[in-house]
């Protein structure tokens, strides 16, 4: 009876803290759309939906949170609604100073490639997806 309450406490005791434990350490990523980067690389605003002429360039700008590590290898996937894959931005490799980073790359936007309507923005790090984002592309003809 006494093992058995010790072997529960111990197991209770340490779902507990793992469960503490990958929360706290769970990375995390706050995607900006936006038009272009400013002074100190940072962006010049915050798009909502992306309106763009054929070949316009729109940026990526990625705030990392909770990262523990030397090295990694992030990527940009651009989907359609049903998760069929349309483009991706090149893969970046960095490496933190701080347990936040931030990364940014651009993408031209051709409609044949990327058509008007929503899109999923994946934010991917070392092959694991850390976030998607819904947007709303429109292409402004002359």
């Amino acid at each position: 009876m006494i093992i058995n309450k010790f072997l529960f406490f111990t197991i209770f005791f340490s779902a507990i803290c793992v469960g503490q434990n990958k929360e706290k350490n769970t990375i995390k990523a706050r995607l900006i759309i936006t038009s272009d980067m400013g002074e100190n690389k940072k962006p010049v605003d915050n798009l909502k939906e992306i309106k763009v002429k054929e070949e316009d360039k729109v940026f990526f700008y990625v705030k990392w949170f909770n990262l523990n590590k030397n090295k990694y290898v992030t990527s940009i996937d651009i989907l359609d609604m049903d998760d069929n894959y349309l483009v991706q931005s090149s893969k970046y490799k960095f490496k933190p100073k701080k347990r936040t980073h931030n990364t940014w790359n651009s993408r031209k936007f051709r409609e044949v490639i990327i058509p008007e309507g929503k899109i999923k923005i994946r934010i991917i790090l070392d092959e694991e997806v850390i976030s998607d984002k819904v947007v709303n592309v429109k292409y402004i003809r002359n």
